[in-house]
């Protein structure tokens, strides 16, 4: 219960964290249009409405109000009556354009494109595009570096169950039982690490250990990021039950979440933090277990049977 509790806390110091960080950078931007990333639906953009951009994995979009941006469907329908800042891109599907549409830029169809007259188009029209990979993903534009962590994130958190299962157990227990340590440790180890880092470079003894250092500080980050997706999996997902499961669980809660502009950076940082932490007194704790029957002593639970007898 106390663990429980525990973890509720946390999770309310997390959402007042990511508030507060939140608040002033939606301020700024509130007078700025919003952008739309759907993964499977419809994005209208009714007449008097302005967004920024546009992207739709699976659906489709509406234009007759403003779009301050480009419009990027991978698998759908593209129907412009009204403005696009940018440019209008279907990787799998068909575009209608209206006789009032105004598109800046290029509109990049491999379907069938339909242009009615009176239609303003300032870039070029291709019909039966063949995209290459590089494409789609300069098109999708924030969406590619979303996907990109995403994707990324799934990959190392696998391998990391994968290689180290039992690290795994341990970092989830720690995660559980001790998340203030977990949030306290993974703080100093995200400061202090670029820090060390510093210092051994501007010594000249130091300098390779400085140098590697700072080239793994990414590397260090996504595992600590990747092992506070996999906590919050299994604290939700319990054993027995497969750790593949509960990482994909935690990795799926924590993808949604991050596609939403701005609060994507800060899940990011919260869940390194707190991912650096909980491994960091993971490694601390098993540490100290390993060294409590050296010297060939048996365990307790061995010394008690043994005085016992049969």
């Amino acid at each position: 219960m106390a663990a429980v509790r525990a973890c509720v806390l946390l999770f309310a110091f997390a959402c007042g964290l990511l508030l507060a960080l939140a608040a002033p950078a939606s301020a700024a931007d509130a007078g700025e249009p919003q952008d739309q990333i759907v993964l499977s639906g419809t994005v209208d953009v009714p007449r008097g409405r302005e967004v920024g951009e546009v992207v739709v994995l699976h659906g489709s979009v509406s234009v007759e109000g403003v779009v301050h941006g480009d419009v990027v469907v991978l698998d759908g329908r593209i129907s412009v009556t009204g403005q696009v800042s940018g440019a209008v891109v279907a990787i799998n599907g068909p575009v209608f354009v209206g006789p009032d549409a105004q598109i800046v830029g290029d509109v990049l169809v491999r379907d069938a494109v339909t242009v009615r007259e009176g239609a303003m188009i300032g870039g070029r029209v291709r019909q039966g595009t063949a995209f290459t990979l590089r494409s789609p993903i300069r098109a999708v534009g924030r969406f590619a570096s979303w996907l990109a962590v995403a994707t990324s994130t799934l990959i190392l958190g696998l391998l990391l169950i994968l290689v180290a299962p039992r690290g795994a157990d341990a970092v989830a227990s720690v995660s559980s039982r001790s998340p203030w340590a977990c949030l306290g440790w993974g703080v100093a180890a995200f400061v202090a690490a670029p820090v060390l880092a510093v210092l051994a470079v501007a010594s000249l003894l130091g300098l390779p250990f400085g140098l590697a250092l700072l080239l793994s500080l990414l590397l260090l980050y996504f595992v600590g990021y990747a092992w506070g997706v996999w906590a919050l999996g299994r604290w939700l997902w319990k054993p027995p039950r497969s750790r593949a499961l509960a990482f994909a669980f935690g990795w799926l809660i924590v993808t949604a979440v991050a596609a939403i502009p701005v609060i994507g950076g800060i899940v990011w940082l919260i869940g390194s933090v707190f991912g650096l932490g909980a491994m960091s007194v993971a490694t601390w704790r098993s540490r100290g277990t390993s060294g409590k029957h050296r010297g060939g002593k048996p365990p307790p639970a061995a010394t008690e049977t043994a005085r016992s007898g049969p």
